[in-house]
């Protein structure tokens, strides 16, 4: 699973053969009170450059409930004890994915049959496969990204977001490059104050988009009193 790691701790462990129960984790009746949609308060689509976002969700929330091992592949399936509780809690995690997706996403990947980890190797599959190619589009876009009649947060959003796809495809945009690709697609006004971010020292990218929203600001405030 890309972006997760496990948390290492098997349920099935031979460790735990005292309890009747091998199953170790939260129980069923915690995971299904669990409000999803306030959770993972994001549509993933194909179309909104937001995989990231969803994928951080879940990934908190995986952690929070000791459910890694219900998406990472470290539980056979085939090969664990049948236990009806850790199964009921991998079939109540189907439901949150197909919740969470586009109309479109879930049409391409339900099936009947699936475990949690297949779905979610399914759904993560869409955007991290073919790398290579997803890179050389992804980079073209966002080097080729300028504000033009955009807002400067419509502009910040489009190049954070294009950056956050290519980090889950391990292909990280540092923030030097961030703030020079941000100062050389700002609008005619921006561009003309960009220059008076050499006055902080070394500038971080969140830095200078907050300095760039003041001076948006004002001549917003200069335009009205004209």
């Amino acid at each position: 699973m890309a972006g997760f790691s496990s948390s290492g701790s098997d349920p099935f462990n031979s460790s735990h053969s005292g309890s009747s129960n091998p199953f170790i984790g939260p129980s069923i009746a915690v995971i299904r009170d669990i409000p999803i949609a306030e959770r993972v308060p994001v549509k993933l689509s194909t179309t909104a450059a937001n995989f990231f976002p969803w994928k951080t969700y879940f990934g908190l929330l995986f952690r929070e409930y000791d459910l890694l091992d219900h998406v990472d592949g470290t539980i056979d399936l085939l090969a664990m004890p049948h236990d009806p509780e850790w199964l009921a809690i991998d079939a109540t995690i189907i439901p949150w994915f197909y919740q969470t997706v586009s109309n479109d996403i879930f049409s391409t990947i339900v099936r009947d049959g699936d475990s949690a980890h297949m779905v979610w190797a399914k759904i993560t599959g869409l955007f991290t496969d073919n790398k290579i190619q997803r890179v050389t589009f992804l980079q073209q876009e966002f080097f080729g990204t300028h504000q033009n009649d955009q807002s400067l947060d419509e502009y910040v959003l489009k190049l954070k977001s294009l950056s956050d796809e290519l980090r889950d495809l391990e292909f990280p945009i540092d923030d030097k490059i961030m703030l020079s690709t941000l100062s050389a697609g700002l609008g005619e006004d921006l561009s003309n104050v960009a220059s008076n971010l050499t006055l902080l020292t070394t500038p971080t990218f969140e830095q200078a988009v907050a300095f760039l929203r003041l001076e948006e600001r004002r001549l917003k405030h200069l335009r009205a009193n004209e």
